[in-house]
């Protein structure tokens, strides 16, 4: 597997975890169940591990796609300095995670305060992760870049 490869196999993790902890996380909040909180915490600390590889292997992806004809570096480096702020989201986001587990510890009453902390920054941390994948996309994927039209699209507009 090259470096590239594993980086495309690595960035899905964190964007599709983030929203299945998200999902948990406010089922196990409105359920009030200390169990569903507990494990949402923990996957919330495994997405944020998680998005640290993602952009750990970015970097060598890079090098290793840079002199295709088709590489677009402002939009890499777009890509890198988005995936950059969503690590630093989500590396908050799994301290909570873990405030929050740590709060959860024993048989006490469940106090909903950080596992709360936690959904929210999850929900700006989801956010940050689908836009660093949607810029990531672009790098190979012209047709989904704002402004590009695909032959075909072009083709209908200069029919009109």
């Amino acid at each position: 597997m090259n470096p590239a490869q594993l980086h495309l196999a690595l960035n899905h993790f964190p964007v599709f975890g983030a929203v299945f902890v998200v999902l948990l996380l406010a089922w196990g909040l409105w359920r009030r169940s200390r169990d569903v909180m507990r494990a949402a915490l923990g996957l919330t600390v495994l997405v944020a591990i998680g998005s640290y590889v993602a952009v750990a292997t970015g970097e060598k992806a890079e090098h290793y796609v840079e002199d295709a004809a088709w590489f677009d570096e402002a939009i890499a480096h777009d890509h890198e300095e988005l995936g950059e702020l969503a690590l630093k989201a989500m590396l908050v986001t799994g301290l909570f995670g873990l405030i929050g587990l740590w709060q959860l510890r024993g048989d006490r009453e469940p106090k909903p305060l950080w596992p709360a902390v936690t959904l929210a920054a999850l929900l700006i941390s989801t956010g940050l992760l689908g836009w660093v994948a949607a810029k990531g996309g672009e790098i190979r994927h012209e047709e989904i870049r704002a402004g590009t039209l695909v032959p075909e699209a072009a083709a209908d507009q200069d029919s009109d």
